[in-house]
């Protein structure tokens, strides 16, 4: 497996639903490429070396390195078309909250991701949140405020009352009160008769 990777090769795996697994070298730089352009969530053609046919796959796990982030081995799960599958999406905010811009409040992003289900061509690359409407402290977008693509459900145990981003009292830091001392006039003294 070293030798692979000196060579610019990743090993890795296909599997799936009734597939046998076969073992497979993809080019580190293109895997790089690919993970940084859609993500691991998002369905992908591989080409394998023999077969005529490109295989519908999603990359279910990427091992790397951890001193150099390069990857060291990576898992693909070959999909069904016609059957549906659960994945995490990623939530990504659009636009700008009043709150935030003119210091009203602050910004608290409490989902970064949500467990979608679909069919493997429909999953989305992500799932955009608007916060232009967010301009008061505790305005707030609910899983039941976000649309949708079509074909796309949540998961069913996700409640639709949870909060992806809401807007927070501003945190002030408290200043240390400063101990004033009263100044008090000299009194002057004053000389007495002997």
């Amino acid at each position: 497996m070293n030798q692979l990777r000196r060579e610019g090769l990743v090993p890795g795996v296909v599997y799936g639903h009734k597939v046998a697994p076969i073992m497979v070298e993809v080019p580190a730089k293109e895997l790089a490429k690919t993970v940084h352009m859609v993500g691991k969530s998002h369905l992908l053609q591989l080409k394998v070396a023999g077969e005529r046919r490109q295989r519908p796959v999603l990359i279910k796990e990427l091992q790397l390195n951890p001193r150099s982030s390069a990857a060291v081995h990576v898992d693909f799960f070959q999909v069904n078309l016609e059957e549906k599958l659960t994945v995490q999406v990623q939530v990504v905010l659009a636009g700008e909250s009043p709150a935030v811009k003119f210091n009203v409040g602050e910004l608290l992003h409490v989902v970064h991701s949500l467990e979608v289900s679909c069919l493997p061509d429909a999953i989305p690359g992500e799932i955009s949140v608007d916060i232009s409407g967010l301009a008061e402290v505790d305005d707030a977008v609910r899983l039941s405020d976000i649309a949708l693509p079509d074909g796309v459900e949540l998961n069913a145990a996700i409640d639709p009352a949870e909060i992806l981003v809401k807007i927070a009292q501003a945190r002030v830091a408290a200043e240390e009160p400063v101990a004033e001392v009263a100044a008090s006039p000299e009194e002057p003294e004053v000389a007495t008769p002997e």
